[in-house]
């Protein structure tokens, strides 16, 4: 005998009672009524926010491009040897983007046109703003030389000798030059055993070194020991430096 099949039968009162699906759609429904002007406002909140992340962006890069196009015909104007054209260009760039690394270059620059213009008080101010900011060691042995190059041709010893070993305690292309003004800043300013002594540091840190022959009649003209005669003039003057 088949077993018995024992049917619940469904009340009227199930029937009309809503399922759980239901009941949620429902709900979420009189959520969005009853809150339908704080959704739209933080729909407009968000649209917005995302609206100006985007147009700044581009406002951004629409400034780099047109300080990267100042900054080039300011470098063609400094290669063409118009000074004061550069000049002008370089300072508007520094002045208008100093937030920017092109316009923290350009006060770099704006020294290289001074210096070719012999504006040397110019050329020092602007050089001593670059550095004040500047981290990157490349540009900061770079400032740092022609730093002590302005000081120099200014007669100022003491401050060249400052910046040249500055520039000399990072390793860098201009290293061996600062080292070597260094030993010049002291020979100039009276100090004839220190400058001895910092041309022969020089050649012992140095053995193979393009400046050798210099060093050595640079000793020479101190009185020191030499392996050659001494010339009638030591090595020439010191030269900035510019990265084209």
């Amino acid at each position: 005998m088949p077993p018995t099949t024992h049917r619940r039968k469904i009340t009227q009162k199930e029937l009309k009672a809503p399922d759980e699906f239901t009941t949620f759609v429902d709900s979420a429904r009189d959520f969005l009524v009853n809150n339908l002007t704080q959704v739209l406002v933080s729909t407009a909140v968000v649209v917005a926010a995302g609206a100006i992340v985007i147009g700044v962006y581009y406002y951004e890069r629409h400034r780099d491009t047109v300080a990267a196009a100042q900054f080039y015909d300011a470098i063609t104007a400094l290669n063409a040897g118009q000074n004061k054209q550069a000049e002008t260009q370089f300072k508007q760039l520094a002045d208008e983007e100093p937030g920017r690394r092109l316009g923290r270059l350009a006060r770099f620059y704006l020294a290289s046109a001074y210096i070719a213009d012999s504006d040397l008080p110019d050329a020092r101010d602007s050089l001593v703003a670059f550095l004040a900011e500047e981290r990157d060691p490349l540009f900061r042995s770079l400032g740092l030389t022609n730093l002590a190059v302005v000081y120099e041709r200014m007669a100022d010893w003491k401050k060249a000798a400052g910046a040249y070993q500055q520039a000399a305690a990072d390793p860098g292309p201009e290293q061996a030059s600062a080292e070597l003004g260094v030993a010049r800043m002291l020979a100039r300013s009276g100090d004839k055993q220190g400058a001895i002594d910092a041309y022969r540091g020089f050649l012992a840190a140095h053995p193979f070194a393009q400046q050798r022959q210099g060093v050595m009649e640079s000793l020479a003209l101190l009185g020191a020991p030499a392996d050659i005669p001494p010339p009638s003039s030591a090595p020439g003057s010191p030269q900035p430096v510019v990265i084209h």
